[in-house]
């Protein structure tokens, strides 16, 4: 159904890597209770969010995927152009809503001033209706440290093992914590996921005091929705008074300002694997070590990709942090492969592909 005011409401979803965004999508998308269409956006030239995505959407041409770069840097080229594709839709075949899942490192500046543009044609047809970042509580509990400002909190864990010293602060981490940061200042509700894997029941709302208090030292005025088990995501809440942004000011001063090479230091690694076959246990040594403790010529923060598993088939592995998991694959992939996103410089190709080579079945050719 169609918004009573004449347009269709469009959340920006957002949140670090390995937070939580595509799951809680998808839980909304199985509840079949809206027409929705969703903009899937990926680093890497290789992406899984979209497939995982579409394998949770009734509808074939309901995602549209914008490969290999954050909105943020294609938002005057493929996120308008997909907008007014689902305009045009529309048009044809009415959407009750439009959600944009973004990179975990996307800076929504410049997405969200292009979605407020009351000037833009767009604006005759959408309306931004809230920013909704997803914060990995389990993660985050680790991030916090001793420090008081969320600078040295974060960068004292950065999503790693806290009992593993870490490594010096890079460009690329540095920037990673700047996005994080702009994500919390920028929404409008805040949702604490994986609260279950951190303590028990009853004590979940006390295990995740200090992340909210710190949360709200950065944006007081978000609605924070502390997640027992996964949800389908908020309805929309219909056109709010313009004023995001305003939280920035609580940021020191080199995280308030939009920068053009937001993601300088940043850097994707793509291992393409035909033909291979690797090890269950293997895998998941391997993803722990390469995530847990960074070495002096690695550092990886995410992992996801498509691999063939001896006995198992085609899977799909993600990993963050602690956190590594393998789930089957429903479908067929012409080359399995392998996404590592961390410290640029940090991230050398053969390095990763030595690594990997120990949970292969037989000595592989990695491309």
């Amino acid at each position: 159904m169609k918004e009573a005011h004449g347009k269709v409401p469009v959340t920006l979803l957002t949140g670090f890597l390995g937070a939580g965004k595509t799951t809680r999508l998808n839980r909304t998308l199985s509840e079949g209770k809206s027409r929705i269409a969703v903009i899937e956006n990926e680093i890497g030239a290789l992406g899984v969010d979209g497939s995982l995505v579409a394998n949770a959407h009734t509808e074939a041409d309901g995602v549209i995927e914008l490969a290999n770069g954050c909105l943020c840097c294609s938002a005057e080229v493929d996120l308008v152009a997909a907008l007014e594709a689902l305009i045009r839709r529309h048009q044809r075949r009415p959407l009750d809503r439009i959600i944009i899942e973004t990179t975990g490192l996307a800076d929504l500046g410049p997405v969200i001033s292009l979605l407020e543009d009351k000037t833009d044609p767009m604006a005759e047809d959408l309306y931004l209706d809230g920013t909704v970042a997803v914060v990995d509580l389990c993660s985050f509990r680790r991030w916090v440290g001793t420090g008081d400002g969320p600078i040295q909190s974060w960068s004292s864990g950065f999503g790693m093992s806290s009992s593993q010293a870490q490594p010096a602060v890079g460009p690329g981490r540095l920037a990673a914590l700047r996005s994080f940061w702009r994500q919390v200042a920028f929404a409008d509700q805040l949702i604490l996921s994986k609260a279950d894997q951190v303590t028990t029941t009853k004590d979940m709302w006390e295990a995740g005091e200090p992340a909210i208090k710190i949360l709200q030292g950065v944006n007081p005025v978000a609605e924070i929705i502390f997640e027992e088990e996964i949800r389908p995501l908020p309805a929309p809440r219909g056109p709010q008074t313009s004023g995001r942004g305003e939280c920035l000011g609580c940021l020191p001063p080199a995280f308030q300002s939009p920068q053009a090479a937001h993601l300088e230091g940043v850097g994707c690694t793509t291992l393409q694997l035909p033909g291979l076959l690797f090890q269950e246990d293997g895998l998941f040594r391997w993803a722990r070590q390469l995530l847990q403790v960074p070495k002096e010529n690695l550092e990886v923060w995410r992992i996801k990709g498509l691999l063939a598993v001896e006995g198992r088939g085609l899977m799909l592995l993600q990993g963050t942090g602690d956190q590594v998991n393998l789930d089957p694959w429903p479908e067929a992939v012409k080359v399995p492969f392998v996404v590592c996103i961390g410290e640029k410089g940090r991230l050398q190709k053969a390095d990763l592909e030595a690594s990997l080579a120990s949970c292969a079945t037989a000595t592989p050719q990695l491309q």
